[in-house]
């Protein structure tokens, strides 16, 4: 892919700005605004490193323009995605990271580039910072769905016993507008389940008879384990036995008091023969 010179408007403006031919604030932002629009109609036409160079230009003018930055970072992701793209893709990660880290300093609200880094780091399994990105995407941008679905599967697939705090990020999504199936099954297996406990009972904690042992803790974790490995399978009707044998078997262990409520939902949302797979 060639890197296609900045148009020659482009350049003129830029320069003006830059070289004090022009002094007013607003030829500088008329400026890097011009620039900024240049270089989304390269990225719309798909001339990503055309793109890089007006955004490049446009911060260059306008340190605090916002948008640049969160631009040149989407350019940069879709030069990491491109598989005819030469170099060390982890370059361009990197790139699109920092340049969306930017766009938040200069707009701390900037939804869409909380949304985007927390894309990069989930991608990189760091799934706390992720979340905290995504709560900002939704508390900035309050009507978009998406946020809510990520946190929903971030806390469902890669946190120990969050499924309560998974469906609800689920039901905001779905009340959200969201229209993905299998969190809309989901949302409605939950939301029956609440309503109509007594359609699928699920087991109690026996009063606890004798004191937990420390080789009790450790087996209580280790079926545990099991447990949140195989609900990684479609088929969770052997996850919903482990759990349900680790709260009957262990439910006098501090390890799975701890942890009763989120194995109990697990169980209620999977145990049902309708549940989403």
């Amino acid at each position: 892919m060639t890197h296609r010179a900045l148009g020659l408007g482009s350049i003129v403006v830029a320069a003006a700005a830059l070289w004090g031919c022009a002094t007013s604030e607003e030829a500088g932002i008329s400026a890097s605004q011009q620039l900024l629009e240049d270089g989304r109609e390269a990225a719309r036409a798909s001339r990503h490193q055309e793109a890089i160079g007006y955004f490049t230009s446009a911060v260059k003018v306008n340190p605090d323009l916002a948008e640049g930055w969160y631009e040149r970072g989407k350019s940069n992701i879709n030069l990491r995605l491109d598989p005819k793209v030469e170099g060390d893709s982890r370059t361009y990660e990197q790139k699109a990271f920092d340049d969306f880290s930017m766009a938040i300093r200069k707009n701390p609200a900037f939804a869409d580039a909380y949304y985007n880094r927390a894309m990069i780091l989930s991608s990189r399994a760091q799934y706390k910072q992720a979340v905290d990105d995504l709560m900002n995407c939704a508390r900035f941008n309050p009507r978009d769905p998406e946020p809510e679905l990520w946190m929903g599967e971030i806390y469902e697939k890669k946190f120990e016993d969050r499924i309560i705090l998974a469906m609800d990020h689920y039901e905001k999504y779905v009340d959200k507008g969201g229209l993905d199936a299998t969190a809309r099954e989901k949302v409605r297996v939950w939301k029956e389940f609440r309503k109509q406990q007594s359609a699928a009972p699920v087991p109690t904690l026996p009063p606890p008879t004798k004191a937990p042992t420390a080789e009790d803790e450790s087996k209580a974790a280790e079926l545990h384990q099991k447990a949140l490995e195989l609900l990684k399978q479609p088929d969770k009707s052997a996850a919903v036995k482990a759990m349900e044998d680790l709260l009957v078997s262990y439910g006098h262990t501090k390890y799975v008091q701890e942890k009763a409520k989120a194995l109990q939902a697990a169980i209620s949302i999977f145990k049902k023969k309708d549940a989403p797979k």
